[in-house]
């Protein structure tokens, strides 16, 4: 308005200049990008620690799988030939009472758990998060409400290791007496040997992944020991045929993961505007739970970030989900704040929103609920709205 001074104008101007750019922005569900966030008061993650990095440097293999198997193999050999006294004793001594994973996973038909998976890095280096603390990981997951969690424990796919896992175990018990109860516990790693299972147990995990990739003939042999353990083992399958032979095994558990070992990518990408695959999820690996037997538990696993896709493989009869980089991403960053925002800690609020009983039908995307669109927006917004 010509009425208006010269100084007044300029600053509605911006005014209306900034509106539009966040209206367009969440109009077409464009994630923040690393650069906008900033780090909550209890970590300062500088651009130093949160950064993409290089794949790893795999010597031997055809595969990326295939370097880390050559590596876990030695790691093995260590390990029995100076074992552990605390593994060699739980190895020996009596049957342990397991379950704790399994009951806290295990939801109803049209409900969904779900399990953050705490790293550090990525075996293909999507990214990197120096200092990552997993008792503040570990902290979060309890107060978003999530069901259990997984602490990964390779040091060199994943930057974390069993202190790391003692550590979050030690957070999770401080919540003895609450309610909700501490949150059990699994140990991800790539297990190739009984002795692998004992440290896991001895460092207080309540639950282990055995990938039928990896283990095919000896899982009879590894279940077995993570009975004798008290260990809930949730069994990773890619494909009908291992589905089919790991509940012949005996799996309580199956995680049908969408995982290329050759490249660490998904085996069934995903529409980057849409938040979905670009099949249906009947097409994709997650169709495998048409042939998931009644009484075992189906977990989805790989590549699951998005609110939408929970909802998708919650309605398709999953009653639990893992959710690892875009929980990590979250966890380590706020929103930017405005003079009209608050930040908010995104990991919680990506929890609340895949526990949400929302509607697939009438939600929108993942990413508009991050901007107060729709069903699960109270949930994803979860630090403003509380």
């Amino acid at each position: 308005s010509p009425l208006l001074p010269e100084s007044m104008r300029f600053i509605a101007c911006f005014a209306l200049v900034c509106a539009i750019a966040s209206v367009g922005h969440a109009f077409f569900h464009v994630p923040l990008p690393i650069s906008s966030f900033v780090a909550p008061t209890s970590f300062s993650a500088t651009s130093s620690q949160l950064r993409l990095r290089q794949p790893m440097n795999l010597c031997m293999g055809d595969s990326m799988l295939d370097g880390i198997l050559e590596r876990k193999r030695k790691e093995v050999e260590e390990l029995k030939a100076n074992p552990p006294e605390g593994a060699t004793a739980l190895l020996e001594g009596k049957k342990i009472k397991g379950g704790k994973f399994a009951k806290a996973v295990k939801k109803p038909k049209g409900t969904v758990s779900v399990v953050p998976q705490i790293k550090a890095q990525t075996p293909a280096g999507s990214y990197n998060l120096n200092n990552m603390d997993p008792v503040i990981m570990s902290a979060h997951c309890y107060e978003a409400g999530a069901h259990a969690m997984a602490v990964c424990v390779d040091k060199d796919a994943y930057g974390l290791d069993y202190d790391d896992l003692k550590r979050a175990v030690k957070q999770q018990a401080c919540y003895k007496g609450n309610f909700p109860s501490p949150l059990p516990i699994m140990a991800f790693d790539f297990f190739v040997d009984p002795i692998q299972l004992a440290v896991a147990a001895d460092a207080g995990a309540n639950a282990v992944n055995l990938n039928m990739k990896i283990l095919d003939d000896s899982l009879p042999d590894m279940l077995k020991t993570c009975d004798q353990l008290g260990l809930d083992a949730v069994v990773q399958v890619h494909n009908s045929e291992e589905l089919k032979a790991a509940c012949e095994a005996g799996a309580k558990i199956v995680g049908v993961t969408n995982r290329d070992y050759d490249t660490w990518g998904r085996k069934d990408e995903v529409d980057g505007i849409e938040r979905l695959w670009f099949k249906p999820v009947e097409e994709t690996v997650f169709g495998l739970i048409s042939e998931v037997p009644d009484g075992v538990i189906a977990m989805a696993m790989g590549g699951v970030n998005e609110t939408l896709m929970a909802w998708t493989l919650r309605d398709a009869g999953y009653v639990s989900v893992m959710v690892g980089e875009q929980a990590m991403l979250g966890s380590q960053s706020q929103q930017s704040q405005t003079s009209y925002s608050a930040g908010f800690n995104e990991m919680k609020g990506i929890i609340m929103a895949f526990r949400s009983k929302g509607s697939k039908k009438y939600g929108p995307t993942a990413t508009a609920s991050f901007y107060g669109k729709g069903e699960g927006a109270k949930e994803e917004l979860g630090m403003i709205s509380i």
